[in-house]
């Protein structure tokens, strides 16, 4: 089963980390994005731009309203997504738990829909 991740942190407190911390983070992060994908688990990791590069849109009477940044402003933003195949619920949590920058916020584990009619 297919699984998203969205990995959630505080912008300010990954900024503000000593630069040999930020990359130490970003190795392990490309090192475990490396395992998932040579385990054929993994298929998409990325990371996202900050939360002030994001646009929200909504679209009401066929009109689309743009607004900069994201839906809600909170201490912690998202910061990454991952999709991948899992056993299971607590299979998708354990690869969850994995990612180095939870350490550092929360992640939340969403199944993903069948595409099969039911």
């Amino acid at each position: 089963m297919r699984y998203l991740c969205l990995v959630y942190v505080d912008e300010y407190a990954l900024a503000c980390l000593p630069r040999g911390a930020q990359l130490a983070l970003d190795a392990e992060c490309g090192q475990y994005r490396d395992q998932l994908e040579r385990s054929g688990r993994l298929i998409v990791g990325e990371s996202l731009q900050p939360a002030l590069s994001t646009s929200t849109l909504r679209v009401q009477d066929d009109a689309v309203l743009l607004r900069d940044g994201p839906v809600a402003a909170g201490r912690e933003q998202p910061a990454a997504i991952y999709l991948f195949e899992a056993i299971d619920l607590n299979d998708a949590i354990q690869l969850a738990s994995r990612i180095p920058p939870v350490r550092l916020g929360c992640a939340e584990v969403w199944p993903l829909r069948s595409r099969d009619p039911p």
